[in-house]
């Protein structure tokens, strides 16, 4: 494995990332990471599962999983949606953006029309709109408070 990281600029850029990470270089790393590396179709886990069997037939959905899990949790690659989460209703159809709180999970409304007319034009090239909705990750107020008032605390 070794003479193929020296020679394919993707292989040496993954030993140099697992390095800086701090993780052995394992084919089932390898191959999960040449899948999602620049891929901009945004699969679930089926999809890069099914790919990475094509070159490791024996690799299980769970070890799949597991590598795109720590790749998220290190910023390797984005997970667009929480495994954990379950699917959440909105009473206000109206045009409205969301602000979700990594720390408690509650979602908060909150408006800025400015976002509809910026991802209209730069999306209106894609396809026919039907809606737009800013989402917005990070701690809410509350959860800033109660982190600051532990820090305090001696």
């Amino acid at each position: 494995m070794d003479s193929q990281l020296d020679r394919d600029p993707v292989c040496r850029e993954f030993r140099a990332l697992c390095r800086k990470l701090g993780w052995r270089v394992t084919a089932s790393r390898l191959a999960v990471y040449r899948f999602v590396r620049g891929n901009k179709s945004h699969p679930v886990i089926d999809s890069v599962w099914e790919a990475v069997q094509r070159e490791l037939p024996n690799i299980s959905r769970e070890s799949v999983y597991r590598i795109l899990t720590d790749f998220a949790d290190k910023g390797v690659i984005y997970q667009l949606e929480k495994p954990d989460v379950v699917a959440r209703y909105d009473s206000n159809p109206r045009r409205h953006d969301h602000f979700y709180c990594e720390r408690c999970g509650r979602v908060f409304d909150f408006s800025a029309d400015e976002v509809d007319a910026i991802a209209r034009a730069a999306a209106n090239k894609l396809g026919a709109i039907t809606r737009v909705e800013a989402r917005v990750t990070g701690i809410c107020e509350e959860c800033l408070r109660k982190e600051q008032t532990r820090t305090r605390r001696p």
